[in-house]
């Protein structure tokens, strides 16, 4: 009997390392795929940062929040870190663009959902990884 708790113990551990592996890889790769946007001249950071008078240039920082540190996610290489720049990210996006212009008040375009959904899906899940690290199925671990 003793066995079979063990095995029971093992299969969770199983389910619980391949659902972080799924989460972060999930928010990861949706967020890495804005920075190639950024990359292409993909103006809202850099409107944004004109608004609040902010240097233009800062909107390369998204190279680093929305490029390596997905990267450093996805590869569960200092999965924490990574999940922490992506969340502060976000965080930053909700400050800058999306409370003042009164986005978090508003229903999505075609009235179907919230409109910074999205945003708020990357934000809470790059929270949920950087609470819970990668996993077993990371390089660093």
């Amino acid at each position: 009997m003793h066995d079979t708790a063990a095995q029971e113990h093992a299969a969770a551990g199983f389910q619980e390392d391949l659902a972080k592996l799924v989460v972060r890889v999930t928010v990861a790769a949706l967020i890495l795929l804005h920075t190639w946007a950024v990359i292409n001249g993909e103006q809202a950071i850099r409107d944004t940062l004109m608004r609040w008078n902010l240097p233009v240039g800062l909107a390369w920082t998204a190279v680093i929040f929305e490029g390596i540190a997905p990267v450093l996610v996805i590869l569960g290489v200092y999965a924490r870190i990574g999940a922490w720049m992506m969340t502060f990210w976000m965080v930053m996006a909700f400050l800058l663009a999306h409370i003042d212009t009164g986005h978090i008040f508003e229903l999505a375009a075609n009235g179907v959902g919230w409109r910074v959904e999205g945003p708020f899906f990357f934000l809470a899940l790059s929270f949920a990884v950087a609470l819970q690290g990668a996993g077993r199925f990371g390089l660093n671990i």
